[in-house]
C-alpha cells in the first residue's frame, strides 16, 4: 500500500500524509455556491488584486504604511480599504455635505448629475430639490450609493 492514493471501491480514499498512506472517508459533495457567496468571493478577489497592486506602487504603499495598525502590513491595510465600502455621513441643510467616517480617501462624489467639490475634508454640493442619488467613490474603486428623499 506504500505510495498508493486515490478512491478505492467507492468507499474510501487513500491519501499521503507526512510520507505515510492514510485511509479516509470519501469527501462529501458541497452544495453549489449561492449568489451571495459568489459575490463575496468576487469582492475578496478584487480586494486582493487591489492590495497586490497597491504595495507595488511606492506612493500607495507609503500611504497604506502610514494608516496601518501596528499589527498590520501595508498589504493588509490596502486589502481592508478595498474590501469595505466607504462609510459616509450625509448632511442635507442649505447644501449637501458629505463627510467620510473612515480614514480611507474618497476620490469623487457624484450628486444627482453633478459632482461635489472637496472643501476642508468634506464634499459639498448645492442643495437640489426632489429626490436625488449620491454616489461616493473611494481610491480602491468601491462605490457607495445613497438615496436622498427631500
Amino acid at each position: 500500500m506504500r505510495g498508493a492514493s486515490g478512491k478505492h471501491a467507492d468507499q474510501v480514499v487513500l491519501r499521503q500524509r507526512f510520507g505515510q498512506t492514510v485511509v479516509c472517508k470519501l469527501p462529501c459533495a458541497y452544495p453549489p455556491k449561492t449568489a451571495a457567496q459568489l459575490a463575496n468571493q468576487e469582492r475578496f478577489k478584487r480586494a486582493n488584486d487591489f492590495a497586490k497592486a497597491a504595495v507595488k506602487d511606492p506612493e500607495k504603499k507609503a500611504y497604506y504604511q502610514s494608516i496601518k495598525k501596528p499589527t498590520q502590513t501595508a498589504f493588509n491595510a490596502a486589502f481592508q480599504d478595498a474590501y469595505h465600502k466607504p462609510e459616509v455621513e450625509v448632511i442635507v441643510e442649505e447644501k449637501v455635505v458629505i463627510k467620510a467616517k473612515s480614514k480611507h480617501p474618497i476620490t469623487k462624489v457624484k450628486v444627482g448629475t453633478g459632482y461635489a467639490v472637496l472643501n476642508n475634508k468634506q464634499w459639498e454640493f448645492p442643495l437640489i430639490e426632489k429626490p436625488f442619488t449620491i454616489k461616493v467613490y473611494d481610491v480602491a474603486g468601491n462605490i457607495c450609493t445613497i438615496e436622498i428623499q427631500v
